[in-house]
């Protein structure tokens, strides 16, 4: 008969039926030892038989109610079958016996974050860590539970102090690096990823990560490396298929984004994002039945949703559309904000920000200086960037929050709204000098509304400054691409009915789509 030395021994090394068997024979010969109980409720725990583990740690403890390594592993099978007040109970008997204890106060804090109370899991993970200063298990926790009370700040200093008991933590580098990248500290976070990827180079999540780094920089090509490695490591991800779409859309590469976004399809029918990317490419194709095929199905999947109401309203040819509603502009751009200003600047050349800042300079005395200028639909700053040295003070407006969100920090305006430009210039009655719209008024048809609050918005003699796309109709006209073209004759007259003075109009090229030129008028008025 073996001795409890050699069957621990045994259980040790991961023979645990042989273990068992030794536990069993023991425990027949002396039904009272804890420590036989012990083990084999540790080895049934072990094994994935956590209801049969319990009843063997209850009898250890009758015979040993001292010992508080038993109520520990009690209290973990507890809460392997979520029964979560009897674990919490019996670990803080765990902590009468020994208060000292700190793999027991971790281990609390991880019963509580269990049930979502991040609160009370973070205290125990700190009352681990005053007990025991180089604690690595409960510095993780401690991380995560910081992370779950947005204490992003605190959680990443949780995770340093981890990595200075232990550089190497891989699981703590992929926390901060994850952090690091909801806070758009894209570089950071990259480095962070790339050191996890010199060592763990077959990593799914690292890599997947390392992707959406360089896709939120506007950098395609290394996001699509990094998106096929890890699509090489899951070949189902539907989500890997989605955001390759998304790279190939970018890149311009309209045929390889269908080819993704159809994939994505197939392993996930209802991916409402995958059914209207695939209508947008089709739309750029331009193969607009298809396209109108696949907002409808998307449409199907969000019957409320006004954004694609209106896109199958627009691809329908529905000649009563005189604007784009609030929730198609605002959908988006906060669905583009992440990678607006690389797509616009490296990939559609799009030059307004300057235009309007060359046409400005052309109609006013220098040194250029205004008191107050609005930047209407001021998107991520782009107009902001260059207009902010020639005044005062400058004040953004947007709809979409993600884009406020990014022009935020460039740290160049006084203020930023989220509102639409009616509602915000009707309030503003003679405040501005200078008001700019860089690419606004082409989700817009009838523009009366908006140019009759801008000009109440202006001082005397103050400027508006704005771009539309072009169109030889009478009027206005919205295209299949969903952007309003407008008539020189239109603007004119609307400039000529309100009161405004055409100080500036230019024929320009506004931008490439589909790499062919799209023109545009350029104007300045004078209130």
């Amino acid at each position: 008969m073996k001795n409890i030395a050699d069957i621990q021994e045994l259980h040790k090394a991961g023979e645990l039926e042989a273990a068992k068997k030794g536990y069993f024979a023991l425990l027949k010969k002396n039904p009272h030892s804890a420590e036989i109980l012990h083990g084999l409720g540790m080895l049934l725990a072990q094994e994935g038989d956590f209801k049969k583990a319990i009843p063997f740690f209850e009898k250890a403890i009758q015979f040993d109610a001292n010992n508080p390594i038993i109520y520990l592993n009690l209290a973990n099978t507890l809460k392997s079958l979520r029964l979560f007040s009897k674990a919490e109970n019996t670990l803080k008997k765990a902590i009468q016996l020994d208060p000292g204890y700190a793999a027991a106060l971790n281990n609390l804090g991880t019963v509580y974050y269990a049930q979502e109370n991040y609160q009370e899991a973070a205290k125990y993970y700190q009352y681990a860590i005053e007990k025991k200063s180089d604690y690595i298990e409960a510095y993780y926790n401690l991380g995560l539970a910081l992370t779950q009370l947005n204490k992003v700040h605190e959680a990443i200093s949780s995770y340093q102090t981890l990595m200075s008991y232990s550089p190497d933590h891989a699981a703590a580098h992929f926390q901060i690096a994850r952090l690091l990248l909801e806070q758009n500290k894209l570089s950071e976070a990259e480095n962070y990823f790339h050191l996890l990827e010199k060592n763990y180079p077959y990593h799914f999540e690292t890599q997947m990560n390392l992707a959406l780094c360089y896709l939120k920089q506007g950098a395609l090509k290394l996001a699509k490396e990094h998106f096929l490695k890890a699509l090489a490591l899951n070949k189902t991800d539907a989500e890997i298929l989605f955001n390759l779409g998304v790279v190939c859309m970018q890149l311009g590469d309209l045929d390889g984004a269908i080819q993704y976004y159809q994939r994505t399809l197939q392993l996930q029918p209802d991916y409402f994002a995958a059914h209207n990317n695939l209508g947008v490419v089709f739309l750029a194709k331009p193969h607009l039945a298809f396209a109108l095929h696949h907002f409808r199905e998307a449409l199907h999947l969000q019957p409320e949703n006004i954004a694609i109401k209106h896109t199958v309203n627009m691809l329908s040819q529905d000649k009563h559309l005189h604007t784009s509603p609030p929730e198609y502009i605002q959908n988006l751009f906060d669905t583009y904000a992440d990678h607006y200003e690389s797509h616009l600047l490296q990939h559609l050349d799009y030059k307004i920000p300057e235009l309007l800042l060359q046409a400005i300079k052309s109609v006013s005395p220098s040194p250029l200086q205004f008191n107050t200028i609005v930047d209407v639909g001021c998107g991520t700053g782009l107009c902001g960037v260059l207009f902010k040295p020639f005044t005062k003070k400058l004040i953004g407006i947007d709809l979409s929050e993600n884009m406020l969100a990014i022009a935020a920090t460039k740290n160049i305006y006084d203020e930023l709204i989220k509102t639409d430009a009616s509602s915000y210039l009707e309030r503003s009655q003679h405040q501005f000098d200078l008001i700019i719209a860089g690419d606004v008024f082409v989700y817009t048809g009838e523009l009366k509304s908006v140019t009759t609050a801008a000009y109440h918005a202006l001082c005397i003699d103050s400027l508006f400054a704005f771009n539309t796309e072009i169109t030889n109709d009478s009027e206005y006209v919205m295209n299949q691409s969903g952007r309003f073209s407008h008539s020189k004759t239109y603007l004119e007259n609307l400039a000529e009915t309100l009161g405004f003075k055409v100080l500036y109009y230019k024929k320009v090229i506004t931008r490439t789509q589909n790499h062919l030129p799209v023109d545009g008028h350029l104007f300045v008025w004078q209130k």
